[in-house]
């Protein structure tokens, strides 16, 4: 449960969207977005597809089956990877680039 919320406000903090702004642009009751964000609640299956239509991207992603790209993600990621992933999903989309380039240039080495 937690992937889903940490997931979630990530994709608010990079969207710079607030819950009351996401509620209001998405369609989705304010109070439903609290009740994920702080009661631990799940969205329905009709929640997830508006998030992901939202947020452009895929149910999988929102569940963390699958990365960003629609990788699926092996269930046993050693805890290093886990954190660097952590770590790079905080990251704005120009710092992710220059993190993906420079592992790029790092493993041609």
């Amino acid at each position: 449960m937690d992937m889903f919320i940490d997931i979630f406000n990530e994709l608010l903090k990079e969207n710079d969207l607030t819950r009351s702004k996401f509620a209001a642009m998405s369609g989705i009751p304010y109070p439903t977005v609290v009740g994920w964000t702080s009661h631990g609640r799940l969205p329905d299956f009709i929640a997830l597809i508006k998030i992901a239509d939202f947020f452009h991207c895929s149910i999988d992603y929102l569940a963390e089956r699958t990365d960003e790209w629609g990788n699926e993600l092996e269930g046993n990621v050693p805890e290093g990877e886990q954190e660097l992933l952590k770590f790079y999903r905080k990251l704005n989309m120009d710092n992710r680039l220059l993190i993906r380039n420079l592992c790029e240039k790092l493993s041609k080495v």
